[in-house]
């Protein structure tokens, strides 16, 4: 236990490092001062339609990972699942060195359900790979776009990516979770959607800044940061997000304030839709309350 214990304490003081030294690297290459003066003019009257297109997003994300409960066989009441799903964005937020929100899920049904541990990881992880897949194809599809722009030729011929992502997701769900796959194109759509909406969020947070020009070139790092902040070696992706940001402006041309700017209110918007989470962390008995199995 007290192996276990060490290991998990270096590991947190390792992704604290690694957050700290992101963001040292960060504030080495922007103005900070300019940055915050910038975030100081996003009128709040977009960021507040963000915050809802991104917390719909949520809801839909919570309504695709129980499309994926269901084919175990497991049926989860859909405010059951919202909560637990606000929940697991909470602890995510707020327990990144810890058990995470999908670590919290896969106890908590296995408790309440008696569904094999097994079958719980296997079934998020087919969520979170769907997601992936519909983050990969949107980048794809910009650099289908930009190439020309930067020096590729023949960038349409990227397309063929995306089919081959998606049947690397349909080879992974045929292999280590089969029974999803009588809802493999019900998963991935919904995956488009909840990553498109997520994409309007950050265009509607830019436009709050005042940006309206290379919005694709935004959002190709826009996807960029979300796959470099799911990598678990910081807290939470905070750092990665923005360096991956100015790294990527650097070589976009794009303005760097921006482009932090949109990565740290981004975050605000995601923290903020997160909060209700706190409710269902302090009194985990409300998860279920008004409903039987």
């Amino acid at each position: 236990m007290e192996s276990a214990t060490i290991k998990n304490i270096l590991k947190l003081i390792l992704k604290i490092g690694v957050s700290a030294a992101a963001i040292a690297l960060v504030f080495s290459k922007i103005d900070i001062h300019a940055t915050f003066s910038t975030i100081a003019t996003a009128q709040w009257q977009w960021l507040l339609v963000a915050l809802l297109v991104y917390a719909t997003s949520q809801a839909l994300s919570a309504i695709r990972i129980n499309t994926v409960f269901a084919t175990l066989p497991l049926q989860v009441a859909t405010f059951v699942n919202m909560r637990l799903y606000w929940l697991g964005m909470f602890y995510n937020f707020f327990l990144p060195g810890g058990v995470g929100g999908d670590g919290y899920k896969i106890y908590y049904l296995h408790r309440k359900y008696q569904q094999p541990v097994k079958q719980l990881f296997s079934a998020i992880v087919a969520d979170r790979l769907s997601g992936l897949v519909a983050i990969c194809s949107y980048m794809i599809a910009f650099i289908s776009v930009l190439g020309s722009y930067i020096g590729i030729e023949y960038s349409y011929c990227f397309g063929v990516l995306i089919p081959l992502a998606i049947g690397g997701y349909f080879v992974y769900l045929r292999f280590f979770a089969r029974y999803a796959l009588s809802a493999k194109w019900h998963i991935l759509g919904c995956s488009v959607v909840v990553q498109g909406l997520q994409m309007l969020a950050a265009i509607l947070i830019l436009l709050s800044l005042g940006e309206s020009a290379n919005i694709i070139e935004y959002m190709f790092l826009f996807f960029a940061s979300s796959i470099a902040s799911a990598i678990p070696v910081s807290m939470g992706g905070i750092g990665l997000r923005e360096l991956t940001f100015v790294l990527g402006s650097q070589y976009f041309n794009t303005n760097e304030h921006i482009a932090v700017s949109l990565s740290i209110l981004f975050y605000a918007v995601s923290l903020l839709s997160s909060l209700p989470g706190a409710i269902f962390a302090l009194r985990t008995s409300l998860i279920e309350k008004g409903f039987s199995h």
